[in-house]
């Protein structure tokens, strides 16, 4: 009797321990499936971003814009947004917002980025911004409508 209670309590001990590596190496190569995957989305968001730049490259090539500053406006979540882009041979080199006060904070807040990626591409063909998509529109409406007064 004392050697079966040893036995049946080494047997579950040993079963226990072979469920546990089990899960251990199931969640070994899920992670390693997981980092293999983030490193292709990886590599494949940098092509994006290659082509997308070649891509906006050739459109200011091609786009002609005169130098200067020019303002342009559209709708965003609250009212009108207006911005001003500079323009200094031929591509963007500053874009501000003059006028946003219709727009709630956190959502410009959040929609202010979109400058930055705009002028990186030197283009407003840029995605908007979850959460806060109205004033990414407005935003990106309004400097197309300054770059489409800046077109030559």
């Amino acid at each position: 009797m004392k050697y079966k209670n040893f036995l049946l309590r080494a047997v579950n001990l040993l079963l226990i321990l072979g469920v546990l590596w089990q899960y251990q190496q199931v969640a070994l190569t899920r992670a390693a499936a997981v980092s293999q995957r983030e490193q292709e989305i990886a590599e494949v968001e940098a092509y994006n971003a290659s082509v997308l730049q070649a891509q906006s490259a050739a459109q200011a090539e091609q786009s002609g814009y005169r130098d200067g500053i020019y303002e342009g406006s559209a709708y965003g979540f609250g009212d009108v947004i207006r911005v001003s882009v500079t323009i200094q041979n031929g591509k963007m080199t500053d874009i501000a917002v003059l006028d946003a006060s219709g727009e709630d904070k956190p959502y410009y807040k959040q929609a202010l980025p979109l400058l930055d990626e705009m002028l990186a591409v030197q283009s407003a063909e840029v995605d908007t911004v979850s959460g806060a998509t109205l004033t990414a529109e407005g935003l990106i409406g309004a400097v197309e409508n300054a770059l489409g007064k800046a077109a030559g």
